[in-house]
């Protein structure tokens, strides 16, 4: 009989749905299980296991599985009448399988726990509803898969502590080079010497993508500044492309952008802009861009300067 891998229900214990494969009925033990193919290194394929072993393996791939995920495992397991059940098990943690026997008792205990609910009517079905019975006919080990469910909820909790360790040593981390760049940054600032007649400055910054901080599976793209060149001073606050090009020709890196063919001009006047920039390429995300900065307090320029190489000319 096959039958395919089902919800399974948050559950660490036995509870009073797996006693009901206690009932007095001829049972039918497993003996073997012929793995056709995993995704584990753990099985080889088309093997056959004693029964007492694949399970004993089963749960050592899915506490390998601890944070997500699982290794799919297509099996078919002979009884002592011969009777044989095919399904495919998805070995992990999380509600995930860790075992044939584990699998078949999570069935029953969903089928139980759920089988008044109006929008599951797949467990209505003539099919499940044999698969169920026949499963109540296993002899199957409960104190065995309580003992894994155990050892699956431990492995569950160290990975998450684990990885909030990690987290919070990577914010830890993160923290304190923020803190040496502002430090940095502020003895930069007070060795300028900024003109009185200077409104603004022109910076260039190379940015590139930063894989390490950026979730590309949750949509977060985040980028890391890769050098910052302080290009010029500005004697008024507008807004003027051909000073941005200019100023580009004071570093040998940013040269280029002095010509038009070779730079990308973005006017970007809506509310959540970035206003006037200069960019070698089209559709900005990483590489270089070459800005103002305007002095907005006469009292202190020096704020506005990001900490980086100079290339004024005098």
């Amino acid at each position: 009989m096959q039958t395919t891998h089902q919800g399974n229900p948050n559950s660490s214990s036995i509870d009073q749905s797996d006693s009901l494969l206690t009932l007095e009925t001829k049972k039918i033990k497993p003996l073997t299980v012929l793995v056709h193919w995993s995704e584990s290194r753990e099985f080889t394929e088309e093997t056959l296991y004693d029964f007492s072993e694949f399970e004993k393996k089963a749960l050592v791939v899915a506490k390998r599985n601890p944070l997500g995920g699982y290794d799919k495992t297509k099996v078919t397991v002979t009884f002592d009448n011969e009777h044989q059940h095919e399904c495919r098990l998805d070995l992990g943690c999380n509600g995930n399988d860790h075992g044939f026997a584990e699998h078949c008792l999570s069935m029953v205990c969903y089928y139980h726990q759920h089988k008044g609910d109006v929008d599951k009517p797949w467990l209505y079905d003539k099919h499940h509803q044999q698969l169920i019975e026949l499963i109540h006919t296993y002899e199957l080990d409960l104190s065995l898969v309580d003992i894994g469910r155990l050892q699956v909820k431990q492995v569950e909790e160290q990975a998450k502590a684990e990885e909030a360790a990690k987290e919070k040593a990577k914010e830890q981390a993160l923290e304190q080079v923020w803190r040496e760049h502002q430090q940095a940054e502020e003895t930069f600032q007070e060795t300028l010497v900024i003109p009185q007649w200077a409104k603004g400055v022109i910076v260039a910054t190379l940015t590139d993508y930063d894989a390490e901080s950026s979730e590309s599976h949750a949509g977060e793209f985040h980028t890391k500044t890769l050098k910052t060149i302080i290009l010029a001073w500005s004697k008024h606050s507008r807004n003027l492309f051909p000073e941005l090009r200019k100023a580009c020709l004071n570093h040998p890196e940013t040269a280029f952008l002095n010509d038009p063919e070779k730079s990308v001009e973005h006017r970007e006047r809506f509310a959540m802009g970035e206003g006037y920039y200069l960019t070698d390429t089209k559709y900005i995300r990483y590489g270089w861009q070459v800005k103002k900065r305007n002095f907005y307090r006469e009292d202190n320029k020096a704020r506005y300067v990001p900490l980086g190489e100079i290339a004024i000319r005098e």
